[in-house]
């Protein structure tokens, strides 16, 4: 079928009926710009009750004729519309809605496989799918959400109704073959167990009796490395396949850096000059790979890190081969950490912290207040500074001079208290040179709790889901779970469900009490939960969670907030709706109180 303009010239108007409810004058007159727009902005024959009135009318024939003669019939939500069809009016009062109700039930009955094909649920601005009559399946069928009474608002029911998605499903591509995942523990045996046929991997760079690598030891490489990206440190672990730094063999190393993923890297180091007895440069690789994995935050980094050293310790024991040292892989990538704790008299006013946190083994440091100071005090504004002046003088901080590189700062964690969870953080406008910048266009920004961590068994579960979390991966499709308004009465279930078990490890909550779902989450324990700030709820401009984050793989949330953020194609009130709380057990606050007498060193 074709699509877009030329196909819709070709297609009759679709016939609509709008059955509603005359709540009020309000709603009529939603109704009535709804119909309106049908037929100006979306160019379809729609029908409405108002207009056919202006001649006497046979109103059971005439609501019987459009139910028959309609493409398709939009059930418009409301509380009397919900209360008229499901026959709990007054005698004498909502004839009309119970009689178009009468007729669309025996449509249900009759097509009780495709009636919502033609039955389209209707929810404008300001009502909701639990007005919609029970026999319909509501709130769990399909519906339509009008956001606005105007062009873009109808825009994904007039697509529906000539027959133009927005996506259309691309052409099926020929099967792929992959190689099977490398197990977590391998022993002898599993090295020829793999009978998988993939894309043939190169192979030839170094001979099996020679300790190279073989066709399979190839294909398991390929799955762990294959459409990796290369990222700054990765140079480092490809140097030190040659020799350790300083040695006659690293000086060999070749100046420029091969192109492609991570597998190709691999290759290209498979391809070199291999010593008989030593173990071949892939490997050594994948093992300094796996170091730098290993001291990254992401959940992602540390579950490759612990395939990679999987896969590289059954390759030096299957060869019974010298185990390789442990390399030196600097990672650049910092976090500041800004700590909030309410004054007892002074609501308006925190003890602030601000801390730096590296990926290169150093514990963390407190640069503000300095070790030797007094406790510092300051409102929302006084904070804003204090970062803003830590974010200056980081290389400083980190103690770099001359031309070595400064940490590159990747996210801005605010650990507060529940009362500023919403705060909009990634907001904040910083002075770094001669502009201000919005730091979260600039940063990922995430909050952390403060506090929710310390009551009877959270702590213990906090780190077994993040645990959990990092064995698993963020894309195994337990690790997340949705929260919305129809779970609101049985969240306290929720709660003891998710007590049972190490995962979910996030909650993604898209309620109108959005606070609710946040709390049952943390009372569970979940280290994950992201929702949207309560003035953007209530915003019917604003899109639910769902319509701004699609959630594919947790481990990536703070990833792909940060670039929700940074999308210009969106208006800056979808932007900015979205809080994301990240709290990692790994880098966990302490517990202590900040005062003036008892005070982090």
């Amino acid at each position: 079928m074709g699509h877009g303009a030329d196909a819709a010239a070709e297609q009759r108007r679709p016939r609509v009926f709008i059955s509603y409810a005359h709540d009020d004058d309000a709603h009529i007159e939603q109704v009535e710009t709804l119909y309106e727009l049908l037929r100006k902005k979306g160019g379809v024959d729609a029908q409405l009750d108002m207009y056919a009135g202006a001649r006497p009318q046979d109103w059971a024939h005439w609501m019987e004729q459009q139910c028959a003669e309609a493409d398709y019939t939009l059930v418009i939500a409301s509380p009397k519309y919900k209360l008229r069809a499901e026959h709990e009016e007054q005698d004498g009062a909502g004839l009309g809605v119970a009689w178009e109700a009468r007729l669309l039930r025996t449509w249900i009955y009759e097509n009780h496989k495709t009636w919502f094909e033609k039955v389209l649920l209707v929810v404008l601005p300001g009502r909701s799918a639990h007005e919609l009559p029970g026999f319909f399946g509501a709130p769990r069928m399909s519906r339509f959400d009008v956001a606005t009474l105007d062009a873009a608002g109808i825009e994904e029911l007039v697509r529906y109704m000539w027959k133009q998605p927005y996506r259309i499903e691309p052409e099926i591509g020929p099967i792929p073959v992959y190689a099977p995942r490398p197990p977590l523990v391998l022993d002898d045996a599993s090295g020829s167990s793999d009978t998988t046929e993939p894309d043939a991997p190169p192979v030839g760079g170094a001979a099996t009796e020679s300790g190279g690598l073989d066709e399979t030891d190839w294909r398991q490489l390929a799955h762990l490395l294959g459409g990796v990206a290369p990222e700054g440190w990765a140079e480092q672990a490809y140097q030190w396949s040659f020799g350790a730094a300083g040695s006659t063999s690293q000086a060999a190393a070749p100046f420029h850096l091969p192109d492609g993923d991570l597998y190709d890297w691999a290759w290209d180091l498979g391809r070199r000059r291999h010593v008989p007895g030593t173990l071949p440069k892939p490997v050594t690789f994948a093992h300094a790979l796996a170091v730098g994995y290993a001291a990254g935050e992401s959940p992602a980094d540390r579950l490759r890190a612990r395939r990679l050293h999987a896969w590289a310790d059954h390759f030096v024991s299957h060869h019974s081969l010298p185990p390789p040292p442990t390399p030196r892989i600097e990672r650049t990538e910092a976090t500041l950490t800004v700590r909030l704790v309410e004054h007892a008299q002074r609501p308006d006013v925190f003890y602030a912290e601000v801390w730096l946190r590296t990926m290169d083994g150093r514990r963390p440091r407190r640069l503000q207040p300095p070790p030797s100071s007094a406790s510092l005090t300051a409102d929302l504004e006084g904070v804003r500074l204090l970062l803003e002046n830590c974010m200056r003088d980081l290389a400083e901080a980190f103690g770099i001079g001359g031309r070595a590189a400064a940490p590159r700062l990747q996210r801005i964690e605010f650990a507060v208290s529940d009362r500023l969870l919403e705060e909009a953080f990634d907001q904040w406008l910083v002075r770094l040179r001669r502009e201000e910048r919005v730091l979260g266009k600039m940063y990922e920004v995430v909050v952390r709790c403060l506090d929710q961590r310390r009551g009877v068994d959270l702590a213990g579960r906090w780190a077994g889901r993040w645990r959990w979390l990092t064995r698993q991966g963020g894309g195994d499709e337990r690790a997340m779970v949705w929260v919305e308004d129809e779970h609101a009465d049985c969240l306290d279930d929720l709660v003891g469900e998710w007590s049972e078990t190490d995962h979910p490890v996030g909650v993604a909550v898209s309620m109108k009490q959005a606070q609710h779902g946040v709390a049952a989450a943390l009372d569970a324990a979940m280290p994950v939960v992201v929702w949207q700030r309560e003035e953007h709820r209530n915003d019917p401009s604003v899109p639910p969670l769902r319509g701004l984050l699609e959630i594919g793989d947790a481990s990536q949330l703070p990833l792909l907030v940060w670039k929700l953020r940074r999308d210009r194609k969106r208006p800056a009130r979808e932007r900015s709706s979205v809080v994301l709380l990240w709290d990692d057990p790994d880098h966990s606050m302490t517990p202590q109180p900040l005062s003036d007498a008892n005070l982090i060193a």
